[in-house]
């Protein structure tokens, strides 16, 4: 491809990149779990079998038929399979492993739409890595090799090679640099696809009657494909490109009507029809992919400067183009996009390239009666019954009223050329208005055929915004939030009584916070993208080390910020990095300790107490105790022995920069940086972290995460002249002392007695350094602060109210005020600082409880 091309061109790589990471983003962790599955089951190889070895008589298998009956009975350690081969033949294992299963099909389809697209843009390196990775999968879903762990290996480079590869093409528009990398991995996936075909062939065959894997199928149909892991999300992407894609075709198609089109709009004009049918056909939608192909086939001769027949071909393309519409609309309603008039069209369109006229084969619809004889459903009696209750000849209604005889009746039929009423009426054999209401009476009588619904068109319901514009409408609502409140509050409204002012502004407030929560929904995301990411990393760090993994996700769907999944991304790694390097025993080592040999790894997300939690646990050895205190000390972080800290205390140890207790440093960690960095990161979006472990049977740890880093809900306090704002997630309580609650310690430590507990006394006034009201406790307000395991009473002199507070951060010019994290304007433009309710709380404990 050349350097030498259109902003058009170039907009066409660029939208090519973008689909093919997503598809990428998908493809990996998938080929992963697949590789996982079919690796560990051969449980339909022996299901025939009665000997003893066979694996339902108490053989030990890693992973049985897990994915339909079968589970590990505990203490035996033994499989429970399907309970016949014609169980296993259902199994969705069975499938994967011999080709018939969706999961295969989905990632060989990825594939092939990735080939097939770069091979159109003369992305050539990036095509050929796709089909020897498409080659290699067809076999396995052949049934003629099983895929091995090496197989996955190699398609994973396969899309680290493309990943690779699309970073070249952003650059230069070509891949031509790739070309080296290409031909190594080409040739790694070629020769493993060769020695999985020897090695299939030289395999001794099974004594015993085994299951034969099933036929693969020529050609998926329509349902099958549709039934493929495809998910709402990418159909939803596929509605909103098609939309797109038909826009651009109906102007071109429109613009060519009114004059002959130069190459460059012919050729976008091509482009979006080819690109229109290739997406159908990656989804699977078989009636739309066939009429778009008859459209690009008439684009394409009149792009070669073919001839087309007809006067009218623009319409024609136009109309079909209207099916294409209706049919894409079907699919956001949950449709499979048929198109009943699809032989109709295909006609017109062959008609346009050859000048035939357009021939449909009529086909004799059965009648409804015939139908359900010949399917069982009814028999031929019972049909004549229902035919005899339907609507009677009208002779014969007339015959039974004695408006006309039988003779008259028949005379008049054998001499019809008029409808039999009017031919009575015209010879004198009966009146007009008797006619007319045995008419009525027969059209009461007979069935109404159900009038078909006119499908109404589906109006889009999603557009694409830039991220610039959409942080935009979050720093003006952030403006608009101050401005409300410099109105609001405005120093001039003091003493004044103004009702409907009032109310306005109540209003105003409802509607500001309405937009404010409904900019904080549009930037929220699902963190299902950032989660299967992390399919990739487990899979390489336990090949690398040797364990064998579980990675089980769960809460995907939960939305968080999405300023929020960029920062916890690094975090996520290393901690996943750390509970694979030392939280997982190897192998060996589970089993002497009594468990399965391959350790769990949990990730999951919620939402809890108004905050967004991810977890991350492992069923590995927990965090030692003793051996993170005896660090501690040695690095002069702890005072004496440590013998007085719990264990909440200790195990946060980890997070000290440098600490580390590994006893050999590895590639994968061992450092001593990593845990700290992770600490760094949630405190830069005000997030928490904790740890809980149990010596020999794992690790949790919990980021805790606010819902939005834009604006809060804050309690403003005032303590001298200065005001401050409190986040209310951290209020517990706001009280005023009495004497009898203050008791002060022989150290000058003050504590006031809040029901069960005491909870220490701390100024505002003295961190602030400013003049309060009074020093004396019991004429200031107490609030009760929570952050972690930590409560204190702050003191300040007065609570100014609750309000909607836009976050500021502090220049850099500042320095680190731990104190603050960050700033607000207030409704007289007087800047606020917004307390670090974490740098305040710190080392005050959870409070200490009344002697009994």
């Amino acid at each position: 491809m050349s350097n030498d091309i259109s902003s058009e061109q170039a907009e066409i790589i660029n939208e090519f990149l973008q689909e093919s990471r997503d598809m990428l983003d998908n493809l990996e962790p998938t080929i992963i779990e697949l590789g996982q599955s079919c690796q560990n089951v051969d449980c339909w190889q022996a299901m025939s079998c009665g000997n003893e070895d066979c694996s339902r008589h108490n053989q030990k298998i890693d992973h049985p038929c897990w994915l339909h009956t079968g589970f590990l009975e505990e203490g035996k350690k033994s499989c429970i399979h399907c309970s016949s081969a014609e169980d296993c033949r259902s199994c969705e294992v069975f499938k994967s492993i011999n080709g018939s299963g969706e999961t295969m099909n989905a990632i060989f389809r990825l594939f092939h739409s990735m080939k097939g697209s770069a091979g159109f843009l003369e992305l050539d390196n990036i095509s050929r890595v796709a089909h020897h990775a498409e080659s290699l999968l067809d076999l396995i879903r052949a049934g003629k090799v099983k895929m091995q762990p090496e197989h996955v290996s190699h398609l994973c480079k396969a899309c680290d090679f493309s990943r690779e590869a699309m970073e070249a093409v952003e650059a230069d528009l070509n891949d031509h640099a790739m070309a080296e990398a290409a031909d190594a991995i080409a040739a790694n996936l070629e020769l493993a696809a060769s020695e999985a075909l020897a090695m299939a062939a030289t395999e001794p065959a099974v004594a015993v009657e085994t299951v034969a894997p099933p036929e693969p199928d020529a050609e998926l149909s329509a349902e099958d494909e549709l039934a493929m892991l495809i998910g709402p999300e990418m159909v939803e992407k596929f509605v909103q490109e098609a939309d797109e894609l038909l826009q651009n075709v109906e102007e071109g198609l429109l613009a060519w009507n009114e004059a002959p089109l130069d190459e460059e709009a012919m050729g976008a004009l091509f482009r979006s029809a080819h690109s229109f049918k290739g997406n159908c056909g990656f989804f699977g939608y078989r009636h739309m992919e066939q009429l778009s192909h008859q459209i690009e086939t008439v684009l394409d001769l009149v792009k070669s400067g073919g001839t087309l027949h007809g006067e009218a071909p623009a319409d024609c393309l136009l109309e079909c183009l209207d099916f294409l519409r209706a049919a894409v609309a079907d699919i956001s309603q949950g449709g499979r996009g048929e198109i009943d008039e699809l032989d109709v069209e295909l006609a017109k369109l062959g008609a346009l390239i050859t000048g035939d006229a357009p021939v449909v084969e009529e086909k004799e619809a059965p009648l409804l009666g015939q139908i359900l004889v010949e399917q069982g459903v009814v028999d031929e009696d019972t049909v004549d019954q229902a035919l005899q209750a339907q609507g009677k000849p009208l002779g014969e209604i007339l015959v039974e009223k004695g408006i006309a005889s039988e003779k008259e009746v028949r005379e008049a039929l054998e001499s019809q050329t008029k409808p039999l009423g009017q031919v009575l009426v015209d010879t004198g054999k009966a009146e007009a208005k008797a006619v007319e209401d045995a008419l009525k009476i027969q059209q009461k009588a007979a069935p109404q055929k159900a009038a078909k619904p006119k499908q109404s068109a589906v109006v889009r319901q999603d557009i694409r915004v830039d991220l610039s514009k959409l942080d935009d409408l979050i720093n003006l609502i952030g403006e608009m939030v101050i401005a409300e409140n410099m109105l609001v509050r405005s120093p001039d409204l003091e003493g004044l009584e103004l009702d409907n002012f009032g109310k306005a502004s109540q209003h105003l407030s409802k509607i500001v916070r309405d937009l404010q929560e409904m900019a904080m929904i549009i930037r929220m995301i699902p963190v299902s993208g950032l989660f299967r990411r992390m399919i990739r990393l487990v899979h390489d760090l336990s090949v690398k080390s040797g364990k064998k993994v579980d990675l089980q996700l769960s809460g995907q769907e939960t939305e968080v910020d999405k300023t929020v999944i960029e920062q916890i991304s690094d975090p996520l790694v290393h901690l996943l990095r750390n509970s694979l390097d030392h939280g997982l025993e190897t192998p060996d080592e589970r089993v002497a300790a009594g468990k399965p040999e391959k350790g769990v790894v949990k990730l999951s997300a919620m939402h809890q107490e108004g905050e967004v939690w991810i977890l991350v646990e492992d069923d590995g050895r927990g965090l030692n105790r003793e051996k993170i205190l005896k660090k501690a000390v040695s690095k002069g972080l702890v005072a004496g022995d440590g013998s007085q800290l719990s264990d909440k205390e200790v195990f946060n140890m980890i997070f000290q920069a440098g600490f580390s207790t590994a006893e050999k440093i590895t590639d994968v960690s061992g450092r001593g940086v990593g845990m700290d960095v992770v600490k760094q990161n949630l405190e830069k979006i005000k997030g928490k972290i904790e740890v809980t472990s149990k010596l020999g049977q794992g690790t949790r740890i919990t980021l805790r995460i606010p819902l939005t880093l834009a604006i809060i809900d804050g309690m403003l306090v005032r303590v001298g002249e200065t005001k401050c704002i409190l986040p209310l997630l951290s209020i517990r309580e706001i009280f005023r002392p009495t004497p009898d609650t203050i008791t002060v310690m022989p150290d000058g430590l003050e504590l006031v007695r809040v029901r069960d507990c005491f909870y220490p006394v701390k100024h505002l006034y003295k961190i602030l350094q400013d003049k309060p009201d009074s020093e004396q406790v019991v004429d200031g307000v107490l609030v009760v602060l929570e952050h972690q395991d930590n409560t204190i009473c702050l003191l300040v002199d007065e609570i100014v109210g609750q309000q909607q507070t836009v976050i500021k951060g502090l220049t850099e010019y500042i320095g680190n005020v731990g104190v603050a994290s960050g700033c607000t304007i207030l409704g007289n433009g007087e800047v606020c600082l917004i307390l670090d309710v974490g740098h305040l709380t710190e080392g005050a404990g959870r409070g200490r409880q009344l002697p009994a």
